[in-house]
């Protein structure tokens, strides 16, 4: 039972082979390109094996599941479960784990919500990408994201000199305009210089309608504190436009271990509670 054993696999470009896996071990498969390799590892054994583990489903899971063909092999012996990691790049977002990509995450949390002690809910419930199981403080994500202001900002420089260093927010773009097109600032005057008011004000001001706005105002807008706007457009799952910024988030942005659910992704009530009271694996 420390080997499985392949009979007949004539998958793609496989002609009839025969081969024993040791178990228990790493094991590399070589060769030239067109050789087989792929054929034999995901094609055969892989798909074997997650045949066998659908056939372990309802038929209403199976109906979800990915459907693969049944592979050319003649018998393959003594196969434990095999969870298959693709050659294809991740194109997961900051939501994706290898239990949401793999299908496995579904039935663990429909076990937990079935075993925990005391109940907690739902299987929802136990999903870091659901309200009802996600960490408040994190929103699911397992850290926090925190703007670095002496990155984001000059303080040496006013608002007319480009004080907002970041691209997006540059002299000639839509969102640097709106703080010196508001009327609400000196616009010749240093950040440094600012009184704590004048920075509230500008940083972290409730949205609100200005009274009375200067022309260059758009009469419908309301006025955004330079942080809750710069958190709407690149934190949390704003994988398009961190990715078109990377280079100047990697500075701006710092990512830290959410303090609540420690970066677990689960929700403070369930790590508190007995999720299983036997030994079930």
């Amino acid at each position: 039972m420390n080997d499985i054993n392949i009979i007949g696999a004539s998958q793609n470009n496989l002609e009839n082979i025969d081969l024993n896996i040791p178990k228990h071990l790493v094991t590399v498969f070589t060769g030239r390109s067109g050789s087989g390799k792929s054929s034999l590892v995901f094609n055969t054994i892989a798909a074997e094996s997650e045949q066998l583990l659908n056939e372990s489903y309802s038929s209403y899971i199976q109906f979800q599941l990915n459907q693969q063909p049944k592979p050319k092999v003649k018998e393959i012996k003594n196969l434990p479960v095999a969870m298959t990691i693709s050659q294809k790049r991740f194109n997961g977002n900051s939501r994706s784990t290898v239990g949401t990509v793999s299908d496995i995450y579904a039935t663990v949390r429909l076990l937990w919500s079935r075993i925990g002690e005391p109940f907690v809910g739902y299987s929802d419930a136990y999903s870091f990408n659901s309200p009802n199981g996600m960490c408040e403080t994190c929103e699911g994500l397992g850290y926090i994201e925190d703007i670095n202001l002496d990155k984001l900002l000059d303080w040496n420089k006013s608002l007319n000199e480009g004080a907002i260093d970041f691209p997006s927010f540059g002299l000639d773009k839509e969102r640097g305009k709106a703080y010196r097109d508001s009327g609400l600032f000196d616009n010749d005057k240093k950040l440094k210089n600012y009184t704590k008011d004048e920075l509230d004000l500008f940083l972290y001001q409730e949205p609100m309608t200005l009274k009375n706005p200067p022309d260059e105002w758009r009469k419908s807008a309301k006025y955004v504190d330079l942080i809750r706007r710069f958190s709407r457009i690149f934190l949390g799952d704003k994988e398009f436009n961190k990715k078109r910024y990377a280079k100047h988030l990697k500075s701006v942005v710092t990512n830290k271990i959410c303090p609540t659910c420690r970066g677990q992704r689960l929700n403070s009530k369930i790590l508190s509670s007995k999720i299983m009271k036997k030994k079930y694996f």
